[in-house]
């Protein structure tokens, strides 16, 4: 290692001893491999091990260093780094050095999860929220956002938004959960519990670019959290309540269009005025709790596609247990209206106390709700897309 390499990492030790208090900061080199091993306070067992290239923009952004009142986020010109708890991560490691937790955005800006986070680890070192059991760093993972211009960094609400937007794709491909953390040691907190991680996919989407954001992605990255079953079929419903009144007024808005455009809206007699009283009752009977979903099959994904995911005593009821492309129209109608009311009763099974759910018609069983929760997931991404798809005065607001 040069000698100007190991005088900026001997001056990025005592700028840390003596502008952070960080006392107990050392570093050591190995020059065999050209390695640094950084020592926090208390990482007695977790030296840290850096290459030099990857140290350097630490080292470099240290006078700027800001410490967040939030107690999770850490900044500097050209870096931020955010805590946050993942839902499962025993694969972590592995997707990591594989380079399948990292997005260029632009050319100015790109995002990553990274594990021992530097800039959280001296923000946790500086104001001592570190024990035996929570060290300043390793104990810690974050989300990191690096800009090559510091012209070019993003507002606070612009970040977070990137974010979610980021750990929306990594939901759909690892099905990682995440949540905002802190570096905050709770009062209540004992021996951290060890960490298991069930990363499951491993394709990454690289080649599309990140979509817009919408509320859509907060619901989607939450069903993806560490969740009961039921709790997690309850989550993906959400999704379709949320999106079900786009897809519903959409159509109607099309539809009264087509009725003012006729030529009787010219003089419009009794059966004309009728008639749009008809569609107003159509939108009426489409938004009803029980017939909201049913717009959005086959519309908002592709319902062929994803029907295999579907348990099979769900497909038995439904007299299908393989739908294609070519099956009738009546048949894939029939289909789209049973499986929605089999949704609706088996969201109806979960949020109603036995004593007052009427269970008389069909509904999917417990042990069949981590099958279906398959589906759910798939047709969600799809639904969350097909929105973000839609030209810009289709996309109807929906409160929140």
């Amino acid at each position: 290692m040069k000698k100007k390499e190991i005088n900026s990492i001997d001056k990025f030790k005592k700028s840390l001893q003596t502008n952070y208090g960080i006392q107990a900061f050392d570093y050591i080199i190995d020059e065999q491999y050209d390695l640094i091993y950084l020592q926090f306070p208390k990482e007695d067992e977790e030296e840290i091990e850096f290459e030099y290239e990857h140290l350097e923009k630490y080292i470099e952004d240290l006078d700027s260093i800001k410490f967040h009142n939030c107690f999770n986020k850490v900044t500097t010109n050209h870096i931020t780094q955010r805590c946050i708890k993942l839902s499962d991560n025993y694969n972590f490691y592995t997707l990591l050095n594989l380079g399948l937790l990292y997005k260029q955005v632009s050319e100015n800006i790109s995002i990553h999860l990274i594990s021992n986070p530097i800039l959280i680890g001296i923000a946790s070192a500086h104001f001592g929220e570190y024990n035996d059991y929570h060290t300043p760093c390793s104990s810690h993972f974050a989300v990191e956002i690096l800009y090559s211009d510091k012209k070019q960094r993003l507002s606070d609400a612009d970040e977070e938004k990137l974010i979610k937007i980021f750990m929306f794709e990594l939901s759909n491909s690892h099905k990682i959960s995440f949540e905002f953390s802190t570096y905050k040691i709770s009062k209540s907190l004992e021996i951290e519990s060890i960490r298991k991680d069930i990363l499951e996919s491993s394709d990454f989407i690289y080649n599309i670019p990140l979509e817009d954001y919408n509320y859509g992605m907060d619901l989607f990255i939450n069903s993806n959290q560490r969740l009961s079953s039921d709790l997690k079929f309850l989550s993906y419903y959400k999704i379709f309540e949320y999106f079900g009144p786009v897809k519903a007024k959409i159509k109607a808005f099309d539809s009264m269009r087509l009725k003012l455009n006729s030529s009787d809206a010219q003089s419009p007699s009794a059966d004309y005025i009728s008639s749009i009283f008809e569609l107003a009752k159509n939108y009426d009977k489409s938004i009803r709790d029980d017939e909201l979903i049913k717009s959005l099959i086959n519309s908002s994904f592709d319902l062929v596609d994803i029907y295999d995911s579907i348990p099979l005593k769900i497909r038995n009821k439904l007299k299908v247990t393989e739908l294609r492309y070519n099956s009738k129209q009546e048949t894939k109608d029939r289909i789209i209206n049973e499986l929605g009311d089999i949704l609706y009763r088996t969201r109806n099974s979960i949020v109603h106390a036995k004593s007052n759910f009427d269970d008389r018609g069909f509904y999917c069983d417990i042990n069949d709700l981590e099958q279906l929760n398959e589906f759910m997931h798939k047709a969600c991404y799809s639904t969350i897309k097909w929105y973000n798809d839609l030209p810009k005065h289709l996309k109807i607001n929906v409160a929140q």
